[in-house]
């Protein structure tokens, strides 16, 4: 599991936005991403063990089933957006403003 990696909590948390902006925000952008480079899914049923992990260290959401890590790079990209719009919004959920 590489540290560097960012969770959507980890996320939310670092953007001061409520729980699921950054997801709401990877959605949008995941078309344009490709998987194990930008980002990595980890599935309940293959990746169980990574995913209590993450779990018991509190930077995943405990009622996740499968989980999404973010390339460094793309975790700083989408920390951006979602800093952004919050400032754009005067403090209100970066889903608002669509």
């Amino acid at each position: 599991m590489n540290p560097n990696w960012l969770s959507f909590k980890q996320l939310d948390e670092a953007a001061e936005v409520p729980k699921g902006e950054a997801f709401r925000a990877f959605r949008r952008l995941e078309q344009h991403w490709r998987q194990d480079r930008d980002y990595r899914l980890l599935r309940s049923d293959l990746d169980a063990v990574e995913i209590s992990e993450l779990k018991r260290s509190g930077q995943v959401y405990r009622s996740s089933a499968n989980v999404v890590l973010l390339a460094p790079a793309r975790a700083e990209q989408l920390l951006a957006i979602l800093r952004s719009a919050t400032i754009a919004d005067g403090g209100a959920s970066a889903q608002q403003q669509q």
